[in-house]
């Protein structure tokens, strides 16, 4: 999967969704050029300003940036004493419907209660990261709520890599997590269910090696 998308494409859910966010061409339109304007750089982006690279009107772009706003697409920033239009607001609603559609397709086969966990641990993980998580990543935690590790667990680990890492990638935090586990277990039975699932793993992969695969 992370092949075929390393990262969430906001631009592309924007454009193939717009509709579903409560959106018309106009909005869609106003919010591409301005997106365009400030990957340049961070400036207050106006009605005149869109003008120049729009065929709509100054007073039609007015009222379609005050919906805009009033709707919670775009937001004013400061940035060194300057203000600054913002994106962020479009972006949070892009990644909380990428997110929706991907639990939504395994909604069939699991139970509410952990769907909801599923989502409110990516949630955490994307506030305390300060970013969004690729698809792989995604799978990833989905996995630790398959295993049935708690919540507490990943955002005990995660604060732990945080105060020795500088930046905590999800495969840093997965390796705390088993570690984590390892000794949890140690501690209550004498041994690490995850240390003994693990040799029964790499067993498992010999046995598979000295099958004979082919005919002589």
């Amino acid at each position: 999967m992370d092949k075929i998308l390393k990262q969430i494409n906001y631009r592309y859910i924007l454009v193939d969704s717009y509709k579903n966010l409560g959106l018309n061409e106009n909005d869609l339109a106003v919010l591409l050029v301005t997106d365009n304007i400030l990957k340049e750089e961070p400036m207050l982006v106006t009605n005149e300003i869109l003008a120049l690279k729009m065929t709509l009107s100054v007073d039609d772009i007015d009222v379609i940036l005050s919906s805009l706003i009033k709707r919670g697409f775009i937001t004013y920033d400061h940035l060194d004493k300057s203000i600054v239009t913002s994106m962020k607001p479009t972006y949070d609603k892009i990644e909380k419907m990428f997110l929706d559609n991907l639990l939504q397709r395994t909604l069939d086969q699991k139970d509410t209660a952990k769907v909801e966990e599923e989502r409110n641990i990516f949630l955490t993980l994307q506030k305390e990261l300060g970013r969004s998580l690729s698809p792989a990543e995604i799978e990833k935690v989905r996995d630790w709520v398959n295993d049935n590790i708690d919540k507490e667990v990943i955002i005990t680990c995660l604060h732990e890599c945080q105060a020795r890492l500088k930046r905590v990638t999800i495969n840093a935090l997965d390796k705390q997590i088993q570690k984590y586990l390892s000794s949890r277990d140690i501690e209550k039975e004498g041994y690490s269910a995850v240390n003994e699932k693990c040799k029964k793993d790499i067993a498992r992969a010999i046995d598979i090696a000295n099958v004979k695969w082919t005919n002589d």
